[in-house]
């Protein structure tokens, strides 16, 4: 059944940049419904632990972190609303999106529905998500501090989060599908030079094992399995944008499907705002989606009043 009510503002995606624009834009005075997938908090709920957002010195859970944004927006009176995104139509004064269980307008529509990561579609990936398996050095790279650790993957992103991960690591499998790395050269001979790190090439993996956390992976060298023991296990076979259903949508985006925003989180459709990790831009992470969020319904409050 069609919503009936026009609001000022629909966001797409209930994590960090979804949460903090429902609470900008309530503060603001604005109507604001959060469509959300799963549960508040996004794809944050699915770590066990991050300790680099301010206010929580000793860290946070992701699940407890999103049963807080949940709270401030129940505080707040905003309304969330559970069901998956089949079609938007953006063009015009008042927008529609189209979920599996009802249909909703807006004056403004915020797209901060986050990024998928590609995954290996291996045995233990998602039971040991967060336990081990991780998609982010940033985020989860001092829980590994002393560890051995596996990185998957041979592009840039591989390569840099092995740099990365090489601050905390006590020894670090680098595992590529190829006999050499697809990364900028620079990149290559600085990961090479690391003491720690080795370079297992022509490998997959094949199982990831473990009960409550990852102790060892099965992998597949040069046609040969074996086992290999580690504490972790980072993943870096790319990252794609939540969003099929801009499929067919005359908006703006990168050849990477990441779509384009200006400082004000505006798009090229006027109206139309995207916040957090959904966007281009230079670092995704909860506190950026957070302040993303912030600029995006500070942005459509003022798109509102010239409307």
């Amino acid at each position: 059944m069609a919503d009936q009510k026009v609001y000022d503002m629909l966001i797409i995606g209930g994590g960090p940049a979804g949460a903090a624009a429902a609470l900008y834009g309530a503060r603001a005075g604005l109507s604001v419904l959060v469509i959300e997938r799963m549960m508040l908090g996004g794809e944050i709920t699915s770590t066990a632990w991050f300790d680099n957002y301010p206010g929580f010195p000793d860290g946070v859970g992701g699940p407890e972190f999103g049963a807080l944004l949940e709270k401030q927006l129940a505080n707040l009176e905003v309304p969330v609303h559970y069901g998956d995104i089949e079609k938007v139509e953006l063009q015009g004064e008042q927008k529609k999106v189209f979920c599996s269980n009802g249909e909703f307008e807006g004056k403004t529509v915020l797209i901060a529905t986050g990024t998928l990561p590609n995954l290996l579609g291996v045995d233990g990936e998602l039971e040991l998500r967060g336990r081990g398996v991780s998609y982010c050095a940033t985020c989860d790279a001092a829980f590994f501090r002393g560890k051995k650790i596996v990185v998957v993957g041979g592009g840039d992103a591989a390569l840099e989060e092995t740099v990365f991960l090489s601050r905390f690591a006590e020894k670090i499998f680098l595992i590529h599908r190829r006999d050499k790395f697809r990364g900028c050269s620079w990149l290559q001979d600085k990961v090479q030079k690391l003491p720690m790190v080795e370079v297992l090439w022509n490998t997959t993996v094949s199982r990831i094992v473990g009960d409550n956390k990852v102790v060892s992976l099965q992998i597949v060298q040069d046609g040969k399995e074996r086992t290999l023991a580690v504490d972790g296990i980072f993943i870096y076979t790319g990252r794609q944008p939540n969003a099929p259903f801009l499929e067919g949508i005359e908006l703006e985006r990168n050849e990477r499907g990441y779509i384009l925003a200006n400082e004000k989180m505006e798009t090229s459709i006027k109206g139309v705002f995207a916040a957090g990790d959904v966007r281009q831009k230079f670092l995704r992470q909860v506190i950026t989606a957070a302040a993303d969020g912030a600029i995006a319904a500070t942005a459509a409050s003022q798109y509102l009043y010239t409307y």
